[in-house]
């Protein structure tokens, strides 16, 4: 069995998007399922009148050390009781995008989470994979 479920989350007025992608995959007795979620909102702007202020803009940009940091992290738990092993892995940092004379700041998180554990605990399927 396999099963595939996409969302693509927008709203009109809001500067968010979230993209997710679970896959549930049951093989061998065993139910794995894996969920990519990716989430992006506009931080701020900033609008740029000239090449000139934007070269200075992006040159004072560059000396900031906080926005070249990623912050990464790894958890991982296994459950001797339910035979459930659970990994997340998250990733979180910001980039920018020139588009005309504005610049925004984009904030990214991404996150990956799989599960593993017997077919069949908690009915199975689609219904059977929690968080």
């Amino acid at each position: 069995m396999r099963e595939l479920i996409f969302k693509n989350l927008v709203a009109p007025t809001s500067r968010k998007r979230d993209i997710s992608v679970e896959e549930i995959v049951e093989k061998n007795g065993m139910l794995s399922s894996t969920t990519k979620r990716s989430t992006y909102f506009i931080r701020g702007f900033h609008r740029i009148e000239s090449r000139d202020e934007l070269k200075h803009w992006i040159d004072k940009r560059k000396k900031d050390a906080g926005l070249n940091k990623k912050f990464f992290h790894i958890l991982r738990e296994y459950s001797d009781r339910d035979k459930k092993d659970k990994l997340v892995c998250k990733m979180r940092g910001s980039f920018y995008v020139i588009s005309g004379e504005s610049v925004y700041n984009i904030v990214f998180v991404h996150a990956i989470r799989i599960i593993l554990r017997q077919a069949g605990k908690n009915g199975g399927g689609s219904t059977g994979v929690e968080s």
